[in-house]
């Protein structure tokens, strides 16, 4: 038994030096190195309880030592799978197409990322992953007003076309309503769906959660520069039944003022 520990206690002890190395080169305090302090700790307590043939102790303080450097490397873990997801989230939002500068600056980081993830320099990890979050925010809200600023130009042309077919067309066959929006930070459905150019009523929120549910997984979560659709070809049974599932208190009685598509009654 006294020998298996002593394996053991070998095979973890290389282990926490080579995830160690690049730290103890580093001047400054790395989380990591604090991990490997309550490593060496938990060694340390083992040996001792190995010595005075405690094995019960010895196995709970190598089990523990362990489990404290798994933890370390699962936080680095975490870190690039969180980043990933953003820039994914980037590659969804058209980022790529409307803040290029910002982007491909966020995939040279998420590169730099990954080399300091697979040289175990979580002190450079944990920096970079703090710049990476503010970048991925400039993407954001850079490609939310780039959107927008399309989405105004091609209002431009539109207005400039109804003006152009205004003397032979009545008044009301003129009224245009977005079938995009584009998300800015702060959104949420009710709000978008409450906005006069969209549907004029918070309750009807369901209708374009139900037309993006490609891209929303969550009702309760949107990000900035998302372009969701809104549907604008519906009956009034399922603007009632949207108003229903959002909890309006009289569903049937859709406000004067909402949005509902010409040709339907309400």
């Amino acid at each position: 038994m006294r020998r298996f520990f002593y394996y053991l206690f070998m095979v973890l002890l290389l282990f926490g030096c080579a995830t160690t190395k690049t730290a103890q080169e580093g001047a400054q305090t790395d989380p990591r190195k604090e991990a490997m302090k309550v490593f060496a700790q938990s060694i340390r307590q083992g040996m001792y309880a190995l010595d005075h043939k405690d094995d019960v102790k010895a196995a709970e303080k190598f089990v523990q030592a362990f489990r404290q450097l798994r933890t370390a490397d699962e936080e680095d873990r975490a870190l690039m799978s969180a980043a990933a997801d953003q820039l994914k989230k980037v590659v969804e939002i058209s980022g790529f197409e409307y803040a290029k500068k910002e982007s491909f600056s966020l995939l040279m980081l998420y590169l730099d990322m990954l080399k300091a993830y697979t040289d175990n320099d979580a002190r450079t990890l944990q920096s970079m992953a703090v710049t990476f979050k503010t970048t991925y925010q400039d993407v954001q809200q850079k490609t939310a007003e780039e959107k927008q600023k399309h989405l105004e130009e091609l209002g431009t042309e539109i207005t400039q076309k109804r003006e152009e077919i205004q003397k032979s067309s009545e008044p009301a066959l003129l009224e245009a309503y977005p079938a995009i929006y584009v998300v800015k930070k702060g959104d949420t459905l009710p709000s978008i769906a409450a906005r006069h150019e969209i549907f004029n009523d918070s309750f009807m929120w369901p209708l374009i959660y139900k037309a993006n549910r490609d891209q929303i997984k969550d009702p309760k979560v949107l990000y900035a520069g998302q372009d969701l659709k809104v549907p604008r070809d519906m009956t009034t049974e399922e603007i009632i039944e949207a108003r229903r599932e959002a909890g309006a208190p009289e569903p049937e009685k859709i406000p004067k003022d909402a949005y509902v598509p010409k040709g339907k009654k309400k």
